[in-house]
């Protein structure tokens, strides 16, 4: 999966950074040529300011049908501290995307029992509407939490997947591959699919570990710009790339050892 913007990023922080719809759809075609099958999109309104605009995730979905049609569009409903439950619910129920990712946290509010019913009929409403939900969790204890709720039955039965997140709590959102072992165990394993982002240089090195232990990679400017060499990136493909690049070459290992044996 590709991220290439993420809510707070700016021009400033990367002049290839996308901040409208059109350099959205540019650098996601980029990035599906290097290997990308999924696009984790952000929107921003005209200030470049972080946006849940239904109109406007309408119009990008329009226009990646129309120029990438076989690269499917994850929306996020992230709050960046800016929008609440309600206005996040209200997205995923105008947009009605194929996909999005919601933060298992922010749905549910300070976790009361309000809380929790109204999150129970807006994942029991998406749900109905053919949405398919990635939860985002921070930490093993989100997971865990991310878990009890699907026990409880306010995320309604049906395949159940995950982004884990590492660094969002360190100083400098600077991630390490060994914050991964922390999610190992049972609740992993309950999962459908579950998914690694990582903040900060680490991001390559983290993302192989996940894939290495059965799961995939949510790749971008969002967490990182720069490539394994520490160099910085011209743009998110390049760090698409390098990933692809490896798993192509460590197949053609594991094929040459076959035909050697």
């Amino acid at each position: 999966m590709a991220a290439p913007n993420g809510a707070r990023k700016i021009k400033t922080d990367h002049p290839n950074l996308p901040i409208t719809i059109t350099e959205t759809i540019d650098v996601a075609s980029r990035c599906f040529d290097a290997g990308a099958s999924i696009l984790h999109a952000h929107i921003r309104d005209d200030k470049g300011q972080h946006s849940l605009d239904s109109y406007r995730y309408g119009e990008l979905l329009n226009q990646m049908a129309k120029t990438v049609p076989d690269m499917l569009v994850q929306i996020t409903t992230e709050s960046a501290g800016i929008f609440t439950p309600q206005q996040q619910a209200a997205c995923l129920l105008e947009v009605q995307p194929p996909f999005a990712s919601v933060g298992v946290r922010e749905m549910t509010g300070n976790g009361d029992e309000k809380s929790l019913a109204f999150a129970a009929d807006i994942y029991a409403r998406v749900n109905a509407q053919g949405t398919s939900i990635q939860h985002i969790v921070y930490s093993p204890d989100d997971l865990d939490f991310l878990i009890s709720l699907k026990q409880q039955r306010i995320i309604p039965d049906g395949k159940l997947h995950a982004l884990l997140v590492l660094g969002r709590y360190n100083p400098g959102f600077v991630s390490d591959p060994a914050e991964l072992d922390g999610f190992f165990g049972e609740n992993l394993n309950t999962l459908d699919s579950w998914m690694l982002c990582a903040f900060g240089a680490s991001e390559y090195d983290s993302i192989i570990k996940a894939i290495k232990h059965g799961g995939h990679g949510r790749i971008g400017f969002e967490n990182n710009m720069y490539l394994r060499d520490g160099s910085l990136a011209s743009c998110t493909s390049d760090l698409i790339r390098q990933i692809t690049d490896h798993m192509q070459t460590a197949k053609g290992e594991d094929t040459a050892s076959i035909l050697t044996q």
